[in-house]
């Protein structure tokens, strides 16, 4: 008689056999952070987002985003059609909609398109990033490859987090943001090759 491995129920269940290695053959998830991963504050920041309308550079949405990291993004996106779930701290001032809206002014409409149903991973009070990603994880994971974009400030929970472990983390540096150097880390974590069930 055949002994058919099972695939695991989603939720704490995926995400513990995830971590001995067992995915699922799935869409991607791609945890996003702005702060130093999209936007390193040359020129502006979140603080120039939230100015009111008469106060915002001129060319606030063209430079919101440093380029390069803009670049990477987008490639990412191309390569691995992920879905997009939000961490970062500017979830305390925008819903759903304000996000689109800052997508598609800033030319990565296509994030706007990948958000997932659950499109948003917000910390709460007294947690951490890692906290924050873990709960989103523990409620809606199906088992498919993973990977969360942060940096080494507001992402510092995550090292050496179980998710880091499993070379699910891609950590930018404060004032360089993602890159094309980080691509290959980006690869490996949402290839989702080995263990695949």
């Amino acid at each position: 008689m055949a002994n058919y491995h099972r695939a695991p129920k989603g939720g704490r269940a995926a995400l513990e056999a995830f971590y001995r290695g067992i995915k699922r053959k799935a869409r991607p998830l791609v945890f996003l952070d702005f702060d130093d991963v999209l936007c390193t504050q040359e020129p502006y920041g979140g603080y120039d987002v939230f100015l009111a309308g008469s106060e915002r550079p001129a060319d606030l949405w063209e430079r919101l985003w440093h380029p390069l990291a803009a670049q990477t993004l987008l490639a990412i996106v191309e390569e691995h059609r992920p879905h997009v779930v939000i961490t970062t701290s500017w979830l305390r001032l925008l819903e759903r909609d304000g996000f689109v809206g800052l997508f598609h002014r800033t030319g990565l409409g296509v994030i706007a398109d990948a958000l997932h149903d659950a499109w948003d991973a917000p910390q709460d009070r007294g947690h951490t990033r890692h906290q924050a990603i873990e709960k989103w994880l523990h409620a809606r994971y199906v088992g498919q490859p993973l990977l969360v974009l942060d940096d080494d400030l507001s992402g510092t929970s995550l090292r050496g987090s179980r998710l880091d472990k499993a070379g699910c983390v891609v950590f930018c540096k404060a004032g360089v943001g993602l890159h094309a150097g980080h691509l290959p880390a980006v690869r490996s974590a949402l290839s989702g090759e080995r263990g695949r069930i």
